[in-house]
């Protein structure tokens, strides 16, 4: 291993020596799968706390989703027409600092509530790509936290609601992205939240729909999230939503090579994918 790769690696310190070397040995016995680096596999051991038969799962659904879902996986220009309109009406921050569990947050929220250029797959393809970034820049904290305002959202971004998307970026963010999620917090919920989870409880996990913490007002969420962590306008001292969302954006810029260069990067080969049983993968690609 070279010593950037050395260097990668220091960024999980309480993965397992051993546990690599048999995620390791794993692959070589995938042939669809890449053959990822080392540093990669820790970062998969770190947000399955350790436990390689999970982490065996989260790489396979990662790279398979990666591949099959090429209109989210492709394309991937911040500069793009697409991405900078969502960049106008969507913000996507990493928040300063941490909880006092050491956990890292995000928050997101509308700029606009014009729904009428409100494109909800090309939003969500905006959003995975702030959550890779965020997995890229912290994927090796203690815990992940994700914070939704949901001010300025009203019935006519429901109307555009695209279910295929979703239950696939559902599952990217549950089954295959590399984190620690710990909570998920809706701020400024809006009246209709019962019938926006009722579209949506059936693609959650038990265990995920258990983190979730809605917020009406503002009072729970200042004990559960440090107000030092928060933007000014959902009563925190980090700055506006508008300055938070300039500095994050100037990441994305920053990182736009990068986003190009992973779209054609450690692939499946779906050519040499051992035989699988008929509900692989839920039936999302079937």
């Amino acid at each position: 291993m070279d010593g950037a790769q050395t260097n990668e690696l220091t960024q999980w310190p309480l993965v397992d020596r051993e546990s690599i070397e048999k995620i390791t040995q794993w692959l070589t016995a995938q042939p669809h799968l890449p053959q990822i680096q080392e540093h990669e596999i820790a970062q998969f051991l770190h947000a399955n706390y350790g436990n390689e038969e999970a982490t065996q799962r989260t790489i396979e659904n990662y790279y398979t989703l990666r591949t099959n879902y090429r209109d989210c996986f492709t394309d991937r220009d911040v500069f793009n027409d697409a991405m900078q309109t969502a960049l106008r009406i969507m913000m996507f921050t990493i928040l300063p600092g941490e909880t006092k569990e050491g956990y890292k947050m995000v928050y997101t929220r509308l700029l606009t509530s014009d729904a009428s250029h409100f494109n909800h797959p090309q939003i969500l393809k905006f959003m995975t790509m702030c959550l890779d970034l965020w997995v890229k820049l912290e994927g090796n904290a203690k815990g992940h936290i994700m914070l939704m305002d949901m001010h300025g959202m009203h019935v006519g971004h429901m109307t555009k609601m695209n279910m295929a998307a979703v239950k696939k970026h559902m599952f990217y963010v549950q089954d295959a992205l590399p984190i620690r999620l710990k909570q998920l917090h809706f701020i400024n919920v809006v009246p209709f939240m019962n019938w926006l989870m009722s579209l949506v409880r059936p693609l959650l996990h038990k265990e995920v729909e258990e983190m979730i913490n809605m917020h009406v007002g503002l009072g729970k969420l200042h004990e559960d999230i440090p107000i030092e962590c928060l933007p000014n306008e959902v009563g925190g001292t980090a700055g506006s939503v508008q300055e938070l969302h300039d500095s994050f954006k100037e990441k994305l810029y920053a990182n736009s090579e990068w986003f190009k260069a992973t779209e054609s990067q450690n692939l499946v080969d779906e050519t040499k994918r051992p035989p699988k049983p008929k509900k692989f993968m839920f039936g999302l690609f079937g």
